[in-house]
């Protein structure tokens, strides 16, 4: 009775959630963009056509390039107004003027990296074209915002009104994704958190590079002197976790590949598949831009009038990240003498750089000073996060540490980089396309691309020359010794053309040989989704663009296959039955029985949505993490276990290493029992855990359990994730998710913490030259960040079923409508 009057219950409260969300959705029904009739725009010089397809993709149609990118600014502003504003406010430090001061320890960061000095000297050299491009498109963003009847309604719910928008904006959101595809800082923070607990050289053991290079204890000596005294950096941490899982900070993304003729029924095929947080709206935008002088379709990120990925009809594209190392922490020797604050650098006592800056939270303002060695910005301080309201109107930073963390990233040359992807966007040939790759220095790229005959690949952007180490870990900035000496020359850099394999491919891999003649990064990812892309280009069989789309959508686990083989292999298979044998007889049935269900026999790697071997193979992976390290680096909802899961996903890691590879470490011993624990006591554990795991979640009867109903996609908009009764309104899910981590068709999510994916392909792209239209694409949840738009998640099923638009350079065949602006 008890159990069907709570059922009850719950049915009252779910249709009350839904009614009221229902009611949102009819309240802001009236703030939804317009896609018909004509409509006049300032400062246009002619009319200009708006086409949009079936899924709300628009062919802008314009007579020249400054009614083009005035023309985009509109319409993009009509679909993703917040999300360019929420972009631009972080790179600037503002999210606490509507967000409050919870807000304020992600401003106090970003302000220390002084993006407005980065984006005032990029305007001082950006040429008349730039400065035309992003005037134009601030134009087009305020006649959308000046026209509106009614603003969308995440700016009524967060309570405020978006201010005009400035040319210069464009180059703040190009200075998040330089942020963003930039590398290591973090990874560096999580290696001082975890040495501090630790020790240097168990914590390196932590961090391997790769499975076939040594440990990295010659990179940590440079610290054995000076760890003790190293302030606890915990709660600076804790603002870099938040960062990452709101702006997907230095995340792993993406798979590339192309084809040459060779490969295919006589022409090339591009592939890419861009690997991001998942979030709503997503990250990217779908435009196809056309006028005399530019016609180019694909992604863009909201904020920038130009194509970042895709196909201008001869040449085609697609990025993955490098992983590039280009940020160093420079540790700094600090001391305070009559009030004024020093650093040591080569010998000499010199004084901290200060800048003021005012934060303006909810309206109340405060000022505080933000300090800088020849290094950059010191993090600790920033970081640390001061009390608010501040006791003083201008606060001065606590001085009793010995040390700063200063941060030394790569900024310079963003006016190149804008011009770079829009000359890439123009190319006609390898060599034009590879011309403009040169001026992409800001961000770091694998950048595959091809035209109907020949493909390419080349990595951009600017790498560090490092004096002495690998910048790895952080680096004492005192001597001068670890200092920057220039950048890396652009022809030193990876670059290959029409290779004999007949394709080239890359998946945030180590794509350069461990002893490369310039270091590019010592973060690189797991190679399993590489593998698995060359394994299958590799067959000899001419491949159509059915076989790409089934291979960005492939869910065979490589990583699955290496646990697999471990389990059942000649070699170790009787070690982990003698562990088996040594549990309790009811510990022993769940292992025999996961053991069963991971069989050959019975599972192919596959991680299907519906496979309950899937699902078993799942929680292992989270429960060998558990069973591995817990006892040494938990308790678990500690900023040191924290900071270990976020290293262990954003480069190979000891989780993967541990697992695949190594099968002798420290770790393995559970140091809280006096035995000394084998890998093969952890795994025998870890199958008993993992099938209890799987009864927990979805019940003992194993004919129904599915990887799908743990395993799941969430699209959670930034404001319902503070408001939770917003989150029927706003957010999206769960859908259930295939594949893992390792599979070309990424569905990430963190071992040993839950199995919410938060990784995932956020658009896939195919161009295939043999076909009539060769521009096929798709992104998810949708094109619009309205939530009461159609086209605000109307995606998502083409996506989880492996289907993609066609994009005819043409222009849109049947319009589902017509817009046009006008003078």
């Amino acid at each position: 009775m008890l159990q069907k009057l709570r059922r009850i219950c719950v049915i009252i409260i779910m249709v009350s959630f839904i009614s009221q969300c229902s009611m949102m959705g009819h309240y802001y029904k009236s703030t939804e963009k317009q896609y018909t009739g004509t409509i006049r725009i300032e400062g246009l010089q002619r009319p200009v056509e708006v086409r949009y397809d079936g899924l709300g993709i628009p062919h802008i149609k314009a007579r020249s390039e400054e009614d083009l990118f005035l023309a985009t600014g509109y319409v993009m502003a009509s679909y993703r107004l917040f999300q360019m504003v929420m972009m631009k406010m972080a790179i600037q430090g503002r999210l606490s003027e509507f967000a409050g001061k919870d807000a304020v320890p992600i401003d106090y960061f970003m302000r220390s990296l002084n993006a407005k000095k980065m984006v005032a000297d990029t305007m001082k050299t950006l040429d008349a074209h730039g400065r035309m491009m992003f005037t134009q498109f601030a134009k087009g963003v305020n006649a959308y915002i000046k026209t509106c009847t009614k603003l969308p309604p995440e700016f009524l719910l967060a309570g405020f009104e978006p201010e005009p928008w400035q040319p210069e904006d464009g180059l703040y959101i190009f200075g998040m994704l330089n942020l963003n595809v930039s590398f290591n800082f973090t990874e560096e923070l999580q290696f001082l958190v975890i040495a501090q607990k630790l020790g240097l050289e168990k914590a390196c053991q932590l961090f391997p590079i790769y499975k076939d290079t040594a440990l990295p204890f010659d990179e940590a000596k440079k610290l054995s002197s000076i760890m003790s005294d190293m302030p606890a950096i915990d709660k600076a941490l804790s603002t870099l976790q938040q960062l990452q899982k709101s702006f997907g900070m230095g995340i792993p993304a993406s798979n590339n590949w192309a084809l040459t003729p060779q490969k295919t029924a006589g022409k090339s095929i591009v592939a890419n598949d861009t690997h991001l947080v998942a979030s709503l709206p997503s990250p990217w935008i779908i435009m196809h831009l056309e006028c005399p002088t530019y016609h180019c379709a694909g992604v863009c990120l909201p904020g920038i009038p130009i194509v970042v990925a895709g196909f201008n009809g001869h040449i085609a594209w697609g990025e993955t990240m490098v992983m590039a190392d280009t940020q160093d922490i420079f540790i700094e020797k600090i001391k305070e003498e009559k009030g004024t604050l020093y650093y040591l650098y080569k010998g000499e006592w010199l004084p901290l750089q200060k800048r003021e800056e005012v934060f303006n939270v909810k309206g109340t303002q405060h000022t505080v000073v933000i300090y800088d060695t020849v290094h950059g910005p010191l993090l600790n301080f920033a970081l640390q996060s001061m009390p608010f309201p501040p006791k003083m109107p201008v606060q001065p930073q606590a001085v009793n540490i010995p040390y700063g963390l200063a941060l030394s990233w790569v900024v310079a040359g963003g006016d190149k980089t804008l011009n770079g992807f829009y000359m890439l966007g123009k190319a006609q040939s390898l060599p034009q396309a590879r011309e403009a790759m040169k001026r992409i220095q800001t961000i770091y790229l694998n950048i595959v691309y091809g035209d109907s005959n020949s493909v390419g690949w080349q990595a951009t952007g600017l790498y560090p020359l490092r004096k002495k180490g690998t910048g790895l870990f952080p680096s004492p900035g005192w001597t001068g010794e670890y200092d920057w000496d220039g950048f890396v020359p652009f022809d030193a850099l990876p670059h290959v053309e029409n290779p004999r394999e007949g394709f080239v491919a890359t998946a945030n891999h180590r794509t350069v040989a461990k002893d490369y003649l310039v270091n590019l990064t010592q973060s690189w990812y797991n190679d399993e989704r590489a593998m698995r892309i060359v394994q299958v280009l590799s067959q000899s069989k001419t491949f159509t663009l059915e076989d790409i789309m089934k291979l960005q959508n492939d869910q065979y686990s490589l990583m699955a296959k290496h646990v697999q083989d471990i389990l059942f292999g000649n070699e170790y298979h009787d070690l982990l039955l003698a562990s088996v044998q040594e549990l309790s007889p009811k510990q022993k049935e769940k292992a025999l029985k996961a053991l069963q269900m991971l069989a050959p026999q019975q599972f192919d790697c596959v991680m299907r949505v519906d496979s309950a071997s899937a699902a078993v193979m799942g929680a292992l992976y989270h429960c060998f993490v558990h069973n591995t390290f817990a006892d040494e680096l938990g308790p678990t909802n500690t900023p040191v276990w924290e900071a270990f899961l976020q290293a262990s996903m954003t480069s190979y890691a000891a989780t993967d290493e541990l697992l695949a590879y190594n099968h002798q470490s420290a770790f393995f011993d559970d140091v809280k029992t006096p035995k000394v624990e084998t890998k093969w006591d952890v795994l025998a554990r870890s199958l008993v855990d993992a099938y209890a795991l799987c009864q927990e979640k979805m019940g003992s009867n194993e004919q129904k359990w599915q990887w799908g109903k743990m395993h799941a996609y969430w699209f959670k908009h930034e404001i319902a994730k503070e408001v939770g009764l917003l989150k029927g309104f706003l957010s999206r899910g769960p859908y259930a998710a295939g594949g893992d981590v390792h599979t070309v068709n990424v569905a990430g999510f963190t071992w040993g913490k839950d199995f919410d994916v938060w990784l995932i392909p956020a658009m896939r792209m195919i161009v295939d030259f043999n076909a009539k239209d060769p521009l096929h694409i798709i992104t998810i949840p949708g094109q619009s960040g309205n939530p009461v738009s159609t086209h605000y998640d109307d995606m998502v099923q083409w996506y989880l079923n492996g289907k993609y638009q066609v994009i005819p350079l043409s222009g849109v065949y049947n319009p589902a409508s017509v817009q046009v602006l006008v003078p």
